[in-house]
């Protein structure tokens, strides 16, 4: 049981870095006409495979899914991007991200909490999207 918790706010600990993140490159600037003209095309590298840790908590109620070898992959579809999971967990679409010092971060555009973050070989993501809950970390 102990394990089970230390992963629990190991994963918490991860979502709250990937929306600390998010803040910070959202609070370099206050004029939303600026950060729409800086949305972002992820380059093609990052267009991949991750293997990590995965839970996806649903809004239902019908229990937790924590993978500790799940994986998730980025693609882009018109001028967004989709990452889809493993283990039957829904995937997340409409995404489109920022960049700040080689980094990527993830907007929210639908009033959702999302909180995803690509820098290097590693991704990082804490979403909330309509009581659903996604968290993974993970490199390629």
């Amino acid at each position: 049981m102990k394990k089970f918790r230390n992963n629990s706010y190991l994963t918490i600990l991860q979502t709250v870095f990937v929306f600390l993140i998010l803040l910070i490159v959202s609070c370099g600037s206050d004029d939303d006409d600026k950060i729409m003209q800086k949305f972002a095309t992820i380059p093609t590298t990052s267009l991949t495979d991750y293997d990590g840790r995965l839970v996806y908590t649903p809004a239902n109620g019908s229990g937790e899914i924590v993978v500790e070898n799940g994986s998730a992959k980025i693609s882009k579809l018109g001028d967004s991007y989709t990452i889809v999971f493993s283990d039957e967990v829904p995937s997340i679409k409409g995404l489109r991200f920022i960049t700040a010092n080689g980094a990527y971060a993830s907007v929210s555009t639908d009033g959702s909490s999302v909180g995803i973050s690509i820098n290097n070989n590693k991704l990082s993501i804490g979403a909330t999207i309509a009581g659903n809950s996604w968290a993974f970390s993970g490199n390629n």
